[in-house]
């Protein structure tokens, strides 16, 4: 018999549904969060107001309140904020505005979680990678980066304390992207303190091996997992006219992916790759693609542009997950 490992997801069912969550958005998104890729072209739905489609600023809590809605009427547990750029523990200070935009919105949670009664809730993905660690040994960077979210995300009272934390096996949720064979072996080979990681459910994120929590990347789709299953509508890396890129098939591969985990036992967690990353081209929340030159135009199978094609279809395959 199945059962559901312990998390604080809403437990409605055996699995809870999580969703990568970016807050690299300012003022110019042909230049997203200062990184110097290509442009942004995308202009997603910002509020309840008919034809609101637009760009914004990741801080701006009317934008965040309208995600919080839209997540909690889908019934989507959890957030796993996109900071493996940098940010954390000291590593890569020119991307805590990144970090800091994500304290907004947990703030914005806290709220939400205190009059609702569907809760959200919210993990980090901190990064494990050279361009973060760099002449540190990976176990420092992970632990420095594991003691900055124990304090001052899971343990702050601003946010709404632990309970408002994404737990899984008793302890809050850490991921790290990187090297997802090389960073689990580094932090199994760190001698020194690991007394902040230690209290966190380690995973990892970095490709399509089995347990991972991110990303699709190649043409397989979703790999079957009893704890995570990540379900993408396409991936296109900045650029997209460079390999490996995903196409979106019209909402073909992104249904391939959750027929395959409709189709076995159900895992504990599934991940949507992503909420709103127009960067890399995995969002699926609303948006007008009509200007994309360098992407998939989001077109239905009559070949035309229909802005919440993605959205609706994580709608109804969350649904379908559920039994209703």
């Amino acid at each position: 018999m199945q059962t559901k490992q312990k998390t604080n997801g809403n437990g409605l069912g055996l699995t809870d549904v999580g969703t990568w969550y970016c807050t690299y958005y300012g003022d110019d998104w042909t230049n997203v969060g200062g990184m110097r890729y290509a442009p942004t072209l995308y202009r997603p739905l910002c509020s309840n107001t008919p034809g609101d489609f637009r760009t914004y600023k990741a801080d701006d809590t009317a934008v965040i309140d309208f995600h919080l809605q839209q997540l909690a009427d889908a019934k989507i547990d959890f957030i796993l904020y996109e900071v493996t750029p940098g940010g954390l523990g000291g590593y890569r200070p020119a991307m805590k505005p990144f970090v800091d935009n994500a304290r907004v919105v947990c703030t914005r949670i806290k709220v939400w979680n205190e009059i609702h009664p569907w809760k959200i809730r919210y993990a980090v993905a901190a990064g494990a990678h050279p361009d973060v660690y760099q002449n540190d040994p990976v176990g420092l960077c992970m632990e420095r980066e594991a003691q900055e979210v124990y304090e001052t995300f899971f343990l702050n009272p601003e946010y709404g304390g632990e309970d408002n934390y994404y737990q899984l096996d008793g302890k809050p949720l850490l991921v790290y992207w990187g090297d997802p064979i090389g960073n689990p072996q580094h932090w199994a080979g760190y001698t020194g303190n690991k007394a902040f990681g230690k209290r966190f459910t380690i995973r990892y994120a970095g490709d399509v091996r089995s347990g991972t929590y991110g990303w699709n990347i190649y043409q397989g789709g979703t790999v079957v997992h009893p704890e995570v299953e990540v379900v993408s509508p396409g991936w296109g890396h900045y650029t997209r006219a460079q390999p490996p890129y995903v196409q979106r098939l019209s909402g073909d591969f992104y249904q391939c992916c959750w027929d395959t985990v409709l189709n076995n036992p159900r895992p504990t967690i599934v991940m949507v790759v992503t909420f709103n990353d127009y960067l890399e081209n995995t969002a699926v929340w609303t948006a007008d693609t009509a200007e994309l030159t360098d992407a998939d135009k989001w077109m239905n199978s009559a070949g035309q542009l229909q802005p919440a094609l993605y959205w609706d279809l994580t709608v109804a395959n969350i649904k379908a997950l559920r039994g209703h």
